[in-house]
């Protein structure tokens, strides 16, 4: 028995559905699929058609009320003790027995993430950084994310004992990023196991470069106003907050802001391009975040 469970916003998710609901009915569990439908302005009526689906059903809510308190409230929905936490953008290809997978790990840890990979084919050079970013971190083998199986959770594809996030929510913070290394420190100060498994999914929905860098900016923001970044287990985890810190303690912070305002349209025409620099874009975080420090005072 397991509860599928697929948080969206502006986003069609009707193949991803038909397809996961397919899978379940070849690996003959009993199964519900629900989908939660963040205040969306796009694709309501094609989203709608999900709940004809044997099994599935859509459930919208009124207000955007951010993807971790979506996540929780569908957790709340599920009827059964497993949960499978699914991303709306994503996409089954080549991999027939993906809810098989799950299913035959089910009992080899309380939480089994699967993983995520890109198309093979470049996208346009507007959101070739998302791609190139993905490539280059997130889509590894199990084999290397279980050597840190906390730090490499994401969840973006994975199933977990539903009483888990009922005792540990999903953190819900403003802005943009490191949800899934809140989660991760939790599970492990709690000693909860993680398998990870090569069960891939495709990620489809990639930001542009221009929001992926916003939403970036955000993310590093969150080391300023959330304290909870700034303890050991989260620097062992988020590498740009560890250097940041060694940074700090060295007296570099002004060199590196001055760097950043005087490069800082250079760097993003390069971020936007269609040759994205990963290294780059590590300096551009890295380097707002001495800025930031400095003229926000901490």
């Amino acid at each position: 028995m397991l509860s599928i469970l697929i948080p969206e916003r502006n986003y069609n998710c009707t193949k991803l559905v038909k397809d996961v609901a397919e899978q379940c009915e070849k690996a003959g569990i009993v199964f519900e699929i629900i989908v939660m439908d963040n205040a969306s302005t796009l694709c309501k009526d094609e989203n709608r058609t999900i709940s004809t689906i044997p099994g599935c059903r859509f459930v919208e809510s009124e207000q955007n009320m951010g993807l971790a308190k979506s996540r929780n409230s569908l957790v709340q929905l599920a009827q059964f003790a497993h949960f499978l936490m699914i991303d709306s953008d994503a996409e089954i290809v080549n991999n027939d027995n993906y809810i098989q997978n799950y299913i035959e790990a089910m009992n080899l840890a309380q939480v089994v993430v699967g993983s995520m990979c890109y198309t093979s084919q470049k996208p346009s050079s507007s959101r070739c950084l998302r791609w190139y970013y993905g490539n280059n971190r997130e889509n590894r083998p199990a084999a290397v994310r279980n050597q840190n199986p906390y730090k490499s959770l994401i969840t973006f594809n994975l199933m977990m004992e539903k009483e888990l996030v009922l005792q540990y929510p999903f953190e819900e913070q403003k802005g943009y990023g490191h949800d899934d290394s809140i989660m991760g420190s939790t599970l492990k100060q709690n000693g909860i196991t993680v398998l990870h498994i090569d069960n891939p999914i495709i990620h489809n929905g990639l930001d542009s470069s221009k929001d992926f860098l916003i939403k970036s900016l955000d993310a590093v923001e969150k080391y300023f106003t959330y304290p909870v970044f700034q303890s050991d287990e989260m620097l062992e985890q988020i590498k740009v907050f560890r250097v940041f810190k060694k940074v700090q303690s060295l007296g570099l912070c002004r060199l590196l802001a001055f760097k950043f305002r005087a490069a800082r349209k250079l760097m993003e025409w390069n971020l936007c391009s269609s040759h994205p620099s990963i290294f780059l874009y590590d300096f551009y975080r890295l380097s707002y975040m001495c800025d930031f420090s400095l003229k926000h005072q901490f």
